[in-house]
């Protein structure tokens, strides 16, 4: 008897992850992304209308770099999905694109990992007939890794060298009355929308737009006010002072640094990325794989 039992909940085990596997797809992202900051045609100009200039920069595709990822969706219903994405990509912003006579530049890998929650606006199945295409909207929690990188020309050796920003403390981070350094991990408030098709009985074809607003101002290594010159030296040294103040590598502004506390960023906003592209997924088992009588 014990032997019949133990077989019958084994049955149904199996027949329930069959049922299961039907409502998971997993698959790939693949697209562009774009870093949204305090490197931007409107620095300076408009402080006052900070937030609106910066929600024009997010159709600036200038500086667009290649991403790709990995996604896994479980569908809850017809119009409720959950998803979860590991995106790789990288990020760099320059005020010579923008004739800025800031001159500051930098780039940084950047990597997240995101939960969002998916709302089609039609009923969706992949491999239905019937419900085969629809827009969706999203909104999710997302971590990421960030670490603000440079060229630069070293003042002592004379030889161009790569650094890490976040090392040279470029904002004074450390000094008394200053903040401390700023963490290379950070969340976003990632949301957007897109477009699902089925192609086939296993296989989704999906277009999406995501933004991504960050709860850091730092992904760029600026955010605030210069610092004296003299006293970043003492602080972190002569490499560190010439990154934080990069005006003086101009024609015409060689010895130029700023004043104390002369704005060098905007710190009313946060930074953000925006990704975009093409996903597809595919489905481990079919309907027909499902037990009978159990609904989707």
């Amino acid at each position: 008897m014990k032997r019949i039992f133990l077989i019958l909940i084994t049955t149904m085990l199996f027949f329930e992850s069959k049922a299961q596997l039907y409502n998971w797809e997993f698959g790939t992202t693949v697209g562009g992304a774009n870093y949204v900051g305090d490197i931007n045609s409107s620095f300076n100009s408009n402080m006052d209308n900070a937030l609106w200039n910066q929600f024009e920069q997010s159709f600036d595709f200038y500086n667009t770099n290649f991403r790709i990822g990995l996604l896994v969706r479980y569908n809850l219903s017809p119009r409720w999905t959950i998803s979860g994405q590991l995106n790789f990509t990288s990020v760099n912003g320059d005020d010579k694109h923008y004739s800025n006579p800031r001159n500051l530049n930098f780039h940084s890998p950047l990597r997240e990992f995101g939960l969002m929650c998916e709302f089609n606006f039609f009923d969706y199945r992949t491999g239905s007939r019937q419900h085969r295409v629809t827009p969706y909207i999203f909104a999710g929690l997302a971590g990421f890794y960030y670490n603000p990188k440079t060229e630069i020309l070293d003042p002592i050796t004379n030889e161009i060298q790569s650094i890490e920003l976040r090392g040279m403390n470029t904002e004074g981070q450390g000094l008394e009355g200053y903040d401390d350094a700023y963490s290379r991990y950070c969340l976003s408030l990632p949301f957007g929308l897109g477009i699902k098709f089925s192609l086939s009985n296993y296989v989704c074809l999906g277009l999406e737009w995501g933004f991504r607003k960050t709860f850091t101002d730092y992904l760029d290594d600026i955010s605030k006010n210069y610092v004296d010159h003299d006293v970043l030296i003492n602080w972190a040294g002569e490499l560190a002072a010439s990154a934080a103040d990069r005006t003086h590598e101009l024609d015409g502004m060689e010895g130029f640094y700023h004043s104390h506390n002369v704005s060098r960023g905007n710190p009313q906003t946060k930074d953000w990325y925006n990704f975009f592209g093409i996903t597809l997924t595919t489905k481990l088992a079919s309907k027909s794989s499902k037990c009978p009588g159990m609904k989707f």
